[in-house]
């Protein structure tokens, strides 16, 4: 059987019901709005929340040469979210309404954070996954500001919001171009406002607007290559491979074993005899046969489609062992480099 795994993508519906930071994410939404009395008819209803948020204060920086990650916590959460922090992730003030640099995260920084609602998170506690937005609480006056895609009648996907575009509003793109109000149809956006009607969808005026890119189906998730074979990430720290990732000839990704297994606590034992390797980490233990399509989990026997095989000193196993067999999160950052969530 020839499988191919380019990612694993873990639904934030599905990880709601494992992390309390999660299921609270989504009541930070903004709900505080000044009604006027304004009555909207004719609105084709949009379908679905297409993203989520989590509002937070940033516990701890993690810097690992370029990489940088943040840990939000929400109060009274016990295990919060660690954001990674890319190239592509938009950051801006609320008060300013202005883009800001990644040097400006602080610790003890309150911030909102937002991201697709198939953004694939790490299995983990924290969860771990990279948004798309982050918002940095300038301000103690609260602020109003919606992300979502927006239909050609710029209704959000929500169906809460309608937006009416005057000639203040300040438009822009991601690198802070201007865009032409004709150009923001079926886009994500980030919308600053002030005042709404009290109405469904509520209609409001935004003082300014950034577009993320071009509105997102629902259901859909952009496939990432492995392109990094020499260097992964585990729990935030990249670690790099002393036999590098490899594709064999059915095009699987093929990872070294025991410096992942070690670097995630494992325990290894090789028998030379069976040609065999075990793992064990407390209570878990997991055992493979080179040359087998047979990988031992907890009493139970799982095919991958692929066998162990060795290749100069190292033992390999295919990518996907890590999560159908070691049960880890996994998720391939935009820069093709795997990352493993503890």
């Amino acid at each position: 059987m020839k499988r191919t795994t380019k990612y694993i993508a873990i639904s934030l519906a599905t990880y709601m019901t494992l992390s309390p930071a999660v299921a609270r994410a989504n009541m930070n939404a903004d709900s505080n709005v000044v009604p006027v009395s304004t009555e909207v008819t004719n609105i084709e209803k949009a379908e679905v929340q297409d993203y989520m948020n989590y509002e937070g204060k940033v516990a701890e920086i993690r810097k690992n040469g370029e990489n940088l990650s943040i840990h939000v916590k929400e109060e009274g959460d016990e295990y919060g979210l660690i954001f990674h922090i890319s190239e592509d992730v938009i950051l801006l003030n609320d008060e300013t309404k202005d883009f800001i640099d990644k040097e400006e995260l602080k610790e003890g920084a309150i911030i909102t954070a937002y991201y697709g609602k198939n953004t694939p998170m790490a299995m983990s506690l924290p969860g771990q996954l990279t948004p798309g937005v982050i918002v940095v609480k300038g301000s103690e006056e609260p602020s109003f500001i919606k992300v979502s895609g927006f239909n050609d009648e710029l209704v959000s996907g929500e169906n809460d919001l309608k937006l009416n575009i005057s000639e203040d509003t300040v438009i822009v793109n991601k690198d802070g171009e201007k865009v032409e109000k004709e150009n923001i149809k079926n886009k994500d956006l980030v919308v600053f406002y002030t005042i709404s009607t009290k109405s469904i969808p509520a209609q409001t005026t935004p003082e300014k607007i950034v577009v993320i890119g071009d509105k997102k189906e629902v259901g859909n998730v952009e496939e990432v290559e492995i392109t990094a074979l020499d260097k992964i990430i585990i729990d935030g720290k990249e670690v790099k491979l002393l036999s590098p990732i490899y594709t064999n000839d059915e095009g699987i990704k093929m990872i070294p074993l025991r410096q992942i297994a070690e670097a995630l606590e494992y325990q290894i034992k090789w028998s030379n005899e069976a040609r065999s390797v075990e793992l064990t980490k407390g209570a878990q233990w997991t055992s493979i046969v080179i040359g087998e399509d047979n990988y031992n989990f907890a009493k139970m026997i799982v095919k991958l489609g692929v066998a162990p095989e060795i290749k100069g000193s190292a033992t390999y196993v295919p990518f996907n062992f890590l999560e159908e067999v070691l049960k880890v999160g996994v998720e391939i950052t935009k820069e093709g480099i795997i990352n493993i969530g503890l």
